[in-house]
């Protein structure tokens, strides 16, 4: 039992459960129970339908209110006559009801049943499922490679491997980055249920680093479709002998950290302050594992069986693999917008397609022959961002794709990305020129005809249509190759955000200041006026406690959400401790997408009062070409409403009805699943006419009108990726963009363990 559990629970509930298939297609039922003690702790465990029963034909035979309790079956939880909410309260009453047990007893003590139940290891094997997307969608964006502090500090982070041996099967288990005591020097430490002395290797011993699985351990149990999280890390054992350690990593981004940061220390060392954590980052992390802070790389569960002690013939649990992301396309492809190359006259796909990135495998690292075949690697985009009638994308290399129509894709390389043409229509994803193509990319935004790029060190790059100075260079010409931003920001200030519209753009700086730039029409740039800006001027929203956390352009509208300034250096690193929110809008208004209760344009920011007040919390506005969406979480007294939708502006995509009339004010839009359970919206995106979105589970539905029809009639559709059918993909969706009249998303491709071998 954990320390947490040696301490009486004063408040339990069951927050969510969900059905997982196990090895030869079982069906279990397993649920996510939330304990709390009387000095504050909260752990999150993780337990079966089975471990409630047992512990309840225990229990009823010696306490009168469980006999009593209508213990739910296994035939009411799969029945389709109450909701998945209806279910869960039954077992969440049952929890408080053994709380109430607890407390009633003089001595406070567990009867035994419950004790097993809360300190039961027992396993959940488990194979492809859908789980909350904050249990699959990282937190923190993926350094530079040349950021190696970040990259040292993420390595003294548990992360979660698949360890190689020279008998037995692979099995998973937790790296970390440590300093050894007595000035030892930094080691590489991973956990193992072997008695003894914790196994690690000196960084000092090891030799050199090796992407793929090239070794004679890899040998006995290749992996082909997990080549590309493969490595090996050569090292000299004291003896002389050489020794190689050979890992997968669970998430490209692991991989990327790992192999950057131990090929840095292997070739220049590494000193204590490159391991230690600073007290704030300390807490952040206790925080974060305290709240089970969706980040998939924590046993959150306690799941672990510690009591094996034999390394090579222990029982595995399968744990879900993430080799990369699948990106699919639908709606309109008249430019080539979707990526996919069709007959002359197919210009609308109605179902979603993959987007095949095969033409764009390049090598511009720099790696040896040896090692081609690992750069050499399938399209694997991480983010995208879908413009009027193109699309850009970065893959996880942080390298630049574009496609779709000619005006914006004119600096695409052809002779390397072999790109597929109509004209001057590019209608396969295609890297860019160099010497654009060597700059690292972390996000990208895509107006009307214009694309922005944003580099890992903070830089704006432009490309496209610039009649209006949209590009921010400085002048009215087009570019067809991105050329940088001319910004005004004080010297040691870098951009962290980049928005695009018709033909308008904006940026949000590390200081929390907005600038604006392009069409002035209607006073989309909040400026004041109505001139065109050709390059970056900034936004005085005349709120001065409060910064820019982020902004969403429209048509010629502009929308931001604000947050009350924080001193970072002065938080207890609790990620609970919320700043409040408000949402400001500006320019044209003509559907009332502004929010503000009228028709009227506005020059300049003003607050939209209904949705920056009454214990709401915008996580995330976008702005189509006339209405706006929003994220929103509410509290009221005690109750708690995550995830909340909603919309104003043109009545067709606000209201997803083809005669609702325009709505001046945010009103919210309560979505709900078949059971009739509401929906948690956890992104939106929005595009000319019509909003995705995705809701918590990886699921998205489709509100206004249907980009796949000309007729332009409103429609409110769910959208399924399980019927692709497509290996790996299992339905769950975790990022969304929405152009002019089409739609392209990411899917993690993830695999079990077991399935691979």
């Amino acid at each position: 039992m954990s320390a947490l559990l040696l301490h009486i629970p004063t408040r339990m509930n069951v927050p969510t459960y969900q059905e997982v298939i196990g090895e030869g297609g079982a069906m279990y039922t397993v649920f996510v129970v939330e304990l709390e003690t009387a000095d504050g702790n909260r752990q999150f465990i993780q337990r079966r339908y089975n471990a409630f029963l047992t512990m309840h034909k225990e229990l009823k035979k010696d306490f009168q209110e469980i006999a009593a309790f209508n213990f739910p079956t296994k035939a009411f939880l799969r029945g389709a006559s109450t909701t998945k909410e209806y279910r869960r309260e039954q077992f969440d009453q049952y929890v408080q009801l053994l709380v109430k047990i607890i407390q009633s007893n003089p001595k406070k003590e567990l009867p035994k049943p419950l004790k097993d139940f809360l300190s039961n290891t027992g396993k959940v094997q488990q194979t492809l499922h859908k789980s909350t997307l904050r249990n699959i969608v990282r937190v923190q964006n993926r350094p530079a490679e040349s950021d190696i502090k970040t990259i040292n500090q993420l390595m003294t982070k548990p992360t979660m491997f698949l360890k190689f041996g020279r008998r037995g099967e692979p099995h998973w288990r937790k790296f970390s980055l440590v300093w050894l005591e007595n000035s030892r020097g930094a080691a590489v430490r991973w956990e193992t249920k072997k008695k003894g002395k914790t196994p690690e290797i000196k960084i000092t011993s090891m030799n050199e680093l090796r992407f793929g699985q090239h070794s004679a351990v890899f040998a006995r149990k290749k992996m082909p479709h997990l080549n590309s999280l493969s490595f090996t890390v050569n090292y000299t054992l004291p003896n002389g002998k050489d020794e190689t350690l050979d890992l997968i990593a669970k998430h490209p981004d692991d991989f990327f950290v790992w192999t950057v940061g131990l090929r840095h220390a292997i070739a220049n060392g590494i000193g204590a302050s490159d391991v230690a954590a600073s007290a704030w980052e300390r807490a952040e992390e206790e925080a974060d594992l305290e709240l089970m802070a969706e980040i998939d790389d924590y046993d959150i569960f306690g799941d672990e069986d510690h009591g094996a002690d034999d390394d090579d013939h222990e029982e595995e649990d399968d744990r879900l693999i993430t080799t990369g992301n699948v990106m699919f396309s639908w709606g309109f492809n008249g430019w080539g917008q979707l990526g996919i190359v069709e007959p002359v006259g197919m210009d609308q796909h109605p179902m979603p397609a993959q987007v095949s990135g095969s033409a764009c495998k390049l090598v511009d690292h720099g790696e040896d022959e040896k090692e081609k075949d690992m750069t050499q690697l399938a399209f694997d985009i991480q983010s995208i961002s879908c413009g009027g009638n193109f699309t850009v994308a970065v893959d996880t290399r942080m390298k630049a794709y574009i496609w779709g129509h000619g005006s914006v894709c004119g600096g695409v390389a052809d002779k390397h990305g072999g790109s597929i043409r109509r004209g001057d229509h590019v209608f396969q994803p295609s890297p860019l020129r160099q010497p654009f193509r060597a700059i690292p990319i972390a996000l990208t935004a895509a107006g009307e005809q214009h694309a922005l790029f944003l580099s890992q060190t903070g830089k704006i790059y432009a490309c496209g249509i610039n009649d209006s100075g949209q590009l921010g260079v400085g002048d009215l010409d087009d570019r067809g190759t991105p050329d940088e931003v001319k910004g005004c920001w004080a010297d040691g200030e870098t951009v962290k955000v980049v928005a695009c519209g018709h033909s308008i753009s904006a940026a949000i700086t590390s200081e929390g200041k907005l600038y604006t730039w392009g069409c002035g029409m209607f006073g989309a740039l909040g400026q004041g006026g109505t001139d065109n800006q050709a390059t970056p001027i900034e936004v005085n929203t005349k709120e001065r406690d409060m910064e820019v956390k982020s902004v969403s352009c429209g048509q010629y509208h502009m929308a931001a959400i604000l947050t009350s300034k924080i001193d970072h250096s002065k938080s207890s690193g609790s990620i609970t401790n919320r700043a409040s929110t408000k949402v400001c809008t500006w320019g044209w208004n003509g559907c009332g997408q502004l929010g503000l209760g009228d028709f009227e344009d506005r020059l300049s920011p003003h607050i939209v009062e209904t949705i920056s007040s009454g214990g709401k919390i915008v996580e995330q506005i976008v702005c189509g070409s006339a209405h706006c969406a929003a994220v929103v979480n509410i509290t009221m007294g005690e109750v708690e409403l995550q995830g909340q939708l909603w919309t104003w502006g043109n009545g067709v995509a606000a209201m997803a009805k083809d005669d609702a009339p325009h709505s001046d004010i945010p009103r919210p839009f309560h979505l709900t699943k078949k059971g009739h359970e509401s929906i948690e919206v956890f992104r939106v995106a929005a595009g000319d006419n019509f909003t995705l979105v995705l809701d918590d589970e990886g699921g998205m539905m489709l509100l206004g009108a249907n980009p796949n029809h000309v007729s332009g009639k409103a429609v409110q559709m769910s959208l399924d990726l399980e019927k692709v059918g497509l290996q790996g993909v299992d339905g769950i969706v975790t990022e969304i963009s929405a152009g002019g009249r089409h739609v392209s998303v990411l899917a993690p491709k993830r695999f079990a363990y077991s399935s691979l071998l």
